[in-house]
């Protein structure tokens, strides 16, 4: 019996181990790699705005575009596996809906959702896990930086075969993420997604005027 409960421990102490091993290891991929392609994608999207009318450098910057995300959607989903997340593109509106209400029970702020009839009926799992992420960020944000009192999250499509999600709040607005110009950590985390998913991310915010949080993805890279 004592050498069966040695190894017992024995395989419990390997596996905490190995766990420990992946999160470290999804840690710093997302932390030195990811961020920095990222990065390198938002920046080339700034270029491209200099280059209008230059077709051939703008076909160029497509392409360099398309292989770095090439090269983040495999990297999302070794980190997917790494991490071990469970998948929910299976109930995604009800985990949506779930995660609002424990945000309104949490902080006592009025939370909604939206859903057009043009939503697709169902995600990828990776496109389903990054708008949860993107939606949750910007719920964390309004909960320590707005001090709002209704938060709004609508999912819909517009023209042009893209999809929007939004997450709109009436609080006291000023600059996103609690900085001054410099975006913070937990949105470059929500442009991160927005990017890997094909799309982009626009974040508007004014004194007085609350803060809106729009995530612009092409439909083709979500179902």
């Amino acid at each position: 019996m004592a050498v069966s409960r040695s190894r017992v421990v024995s395989y419990e102490d390997d596996t905490r181990l190995a766990d420990g091993i992946r999160r470290d290891l999804a840690r710093e991929l997302h932390d030195r790699v990811t961020q920095t392609l990222t990065t390198m994608l938002i920046e080339l999207e700034n270029f491209k705005v200099e280059q209008t009318g230059r077709q051939s450098v703008l076909r160029q910057l497509d392409g360099l575009q398309g292989s770095t995300r090439e090269v983040l959607n495999n990297l999302r989903t070794v980190l997917y596996d790494l991490r071990g997340e469970e998948g929910i593109e299976e109930a995604f509106i009800e985990s949506v809906r779930g995660l609002l209400a424990k945000f309104e029970e949490r902080t006592q702020v009025i939370a909604s959702l939206s859903v057009a009839p043009t939503w697709p009926t169902s995600l990828r799992a990776p496109a389903a896990l990054n708008i949860y992420r993107i939606i949750e960020e910007a719920l964390t944000n309004v909960r320590l930086h707005s001090g709002a009192r209704l938060v709004e999250v609508a999912l819909g499509a517009i023209s042009g075969g893209k999809l929007a999600v939004e997450v709109r709040d009436d609080g006291r607005g000023g600059a996103a993420d609690g900085q001054s110009n410099k975006p913070g950590l937990g949105v470059m985390g929500m442009y991160e997604r927005a990017v890997l998913l094909g799309g982009q991310l626009e974040v508007k915010s004014a004194d007085g005027k609350g803060t809106i949080v729009r995530a612009i993805l092409p439909r083709e890279q979500l179902i």
